[in-house]
């Protein structure tokens, strides 16, 4: 009986650990591929919702008559949609309702004229945010950041960058290149004339 219970208590044999081992990386091999199209997923919505916002500003653009630009800090990872007007034009006028996109509703009549480039203006133009919530600065996940921005004026890492559209809805090529912690990668391509911003993963060499 003595020797019984000292042999019942020496722990597992080494096929009971291979077992063991055996089912772990199963186990792995089944939930780590998952994790990794999870992670991935989560860094496509995060490229939607910016392609979104660049929708948005061309859209606005068109429709309000003035140009728009989407505003980016490369390092801190913000980004924000800003119109170019005056101050009496940038803050919602009484009495008129924005709708969840932050376009005023107004009736035809009272849709205001093109703003002319060229003519004088009674009120100095400048960037304002847009209304409503894609006027305020909005960031990319704890685990997301800008890889780098590609424009016209090179490869930029750094700093600030705006994507400008044209009352036409014409806008200056970009690449936006979003990475996460794990490697993963996605890309938002602007266009300069195309109604959407296009979204994919990016391959790696």
């Amino acid at each position: 009986m003595f020797f019984q219970a000292r042999a019942a208590s020496r722990g597992f044999t080494l096929i009971e650990m291979m077992a063991v081992v055996a089912i772990i990386g199963l186990m792995l091999g089944v939930l780590l591929p998952n994790l990794s199209s999870t992670q991935a997923s989560q860094l496509e919505r995060q490229g939607k919702d910016l392609a979104a916002r660049i929708d948005l500003a061309r859209e606005r653009a068109i429709v309000t008559s003035a140009p728009h630009r989407v505003w980016l800090e490369v390092e801190e990872g913000a980004f924000r949609v800003d119109w170019w007007v005056d101050e009496s034009r940038a803050f919602a006028i009484p009495g008129e309702e924005e709708d969840e996109t932050g376009m005023v509703e107004a009736p035809f009549q009272d849709i205001p004229e093109p703003i002319s480039l060229s003519a004088p203006q009674t009120e100095e133009l400048e960037y304002f945010p847009v209304p409503m919530k894609f006027g305020t600065d909005s960031w990319l996940d704890d685990n997301t950041f800008f890889e780098g921005i590609n424009t016209q004026n090179g490869w930029i890492t750094e700093g600030e960058v705006q994507l400008v559209f044209q009352i036409d809805g014409s806008t200056d090529y970009a690449e936006i290149f979003l990475e996460d912690e794990w490697g993963n990668s996605v890309t938002v391509e602007v266009q300069p004339l195309l109604d959407h911003a296009r979204v994919y993963r990016t391959e790696e060499d």
